[in-house]
């Protein structure tokens, strides 16, 4: 029996140094290709973001991968607080969709836009002030408090309408009374997930599958991963099924106060409606990150937070451009999922912005 047990522990000796000595490699490869640190967490969030008194923003100089962020805390090159004489100063402002995902390397929607801009003669400067997650609301406090003192002439607003999913009085003085926090990383499984080296072996091993069995692994990971959001959420898994008037007066109200807000310091505002590829497949991997939100609200918020959009800029005489309308038809080249665009897509994005800054006599009223 000892002599079982001995060698029980000397095999899972040999296992946790083979599993350690992966894993330092891993670290080391990663600090090596991206300056990672060797000790330590190094994941998407703890390495581009960290927190001030207005909630989550960028993390001066961070990095993590492709994603670099300047001194200031912003993805692109650096800048000064003050803009050069005779610069078109632009801030593009957004969730994921903006900030980039699956784009290369400057190839985000932004970075492309200034790219087109300067084409057309135009000596712009593109700051992307996008951060994840970031509701409305939100996106007006980090503009008002953060990126005002740039002095940007032009200010362009991503839309966004999941965060008025199940928007009530009392929800919302919650809401707003919280300020946005990054993932807690402290538990069990948050811990675990900073080991490297699954990470590695998952994006090794799976290429090397046939193509039939890299899209069933993936659909079977993803209803795994639903299985236990619905356990979890329980009866309000997809709860909010139709959109609320509530919903709808507190969009209007946001919008009002974007206005405001960007009037008053002197910069010209653009909306955009998100561009949204509403497949079964891509719905059904937003119930991961919205899992209260059923596919008709989705649809509901679609139509009628972009009409509502639509007027509010038609009556404030501010330019508007609805992407779902620009990538029509499209989406399946241009798009990775829901809301996120590949190379072509963000090109394309880029081409409409631009266009629209570029013709800002015949765009001052919404089209």
């Amino acid at each position: 029996m000892k002599q079982v047990f001995n060698k029980l522990v000397r095999w899972s000796l040999l296992v946790a140094c083979f599993l350690g000595t992966i894993e330092l490699a891993c670290r080391i490869e990663q600090y090596v290709l991206y300056g990672a640190p060797l000790l330590g967490m190094y994941t998407y969030d703890t390495a581009l973001f960290t927190m001030d008194e207005y909630g989550i923003r960028g993390k001066p100089n961070g990095g993590y991968e492709k994603w670099r962020l300047n001194s200031l805390g912003f993805r692109g090159p650096e800048l000064g607080i003050e803009k050069q004489p005779g610069t078109l100063r632009i801030v593009c402002i957004g969730a994921s969709e903006t900030f980039g995902l699956y784009e290369g390397r400057d190839n985000e929607w932004p970075r492309q836009l200034e790219r087109k801009l300067k084409a057309q003669g135009i000596e712009a400067e593109v700051i992307n002030a996008a951060i994840a997650g970031m509701s409305l609301s939100q996106r007006t406090i980090h503009l008002q408090k953060r990126l005002l003192q740039f002095r940007p002439d032009v200010v362009v607003m991503m839309l966004e309408y999941g965060s008025y999913a199940g928007l009530t009085p009392e929800r919302l003085r919650a809401q707003r009374s919280t300020r946005a926090v990054l993932p807690d990383h402290q538990g069990l499984i948050e811990q675990m997930k900073s080991l490297r080296a699954p990470v590695k072996f998952k994006e090794v091993a799976i290429p090397m599958l046939s193509p039939l069995a890299q899209a069933w692994l993936a659909k079977w990971e993803k209803a795994v991963k639903l299985e236990l959001r619905k356990k979890d959420i329980g009866e309000r898994f997809r709860s909010f099924h139709h959109i609320m008037p509530f919903e709808v007066e507190v969009f209007t109200q946001d919008l009002d106060d974007l206005s405001h807000v960007t009037q008053s310091a002197g910069s010209r505002l653009v909306l955009l409606s998100p561009a949204m590829w509403m497949t079964e497949e891509n719905l059904s991997s937003m119930y991961l990150s919205w899992p209260y939100i059923d596919e008709s609200w989705w649809r509901e918020a679609h139509v009628r937070m972009g009409e509502e959009a639509r007027e509010f800029a038609r009556a404030k005489h501010i330019q508007y451009v609805d992407l779902s309308q620009a990538i029509k038809g499209h989406e399946a080249g241009w798009m990775v999922d829901m809301l996120h665009f590949n190379d072509d897509g963000a090109w394309q994005v880029a081409q409409y912005v631009s266009h629209t800054i570029a013709n800002k006599e015949a765009g001052d009223v919404a089209h």
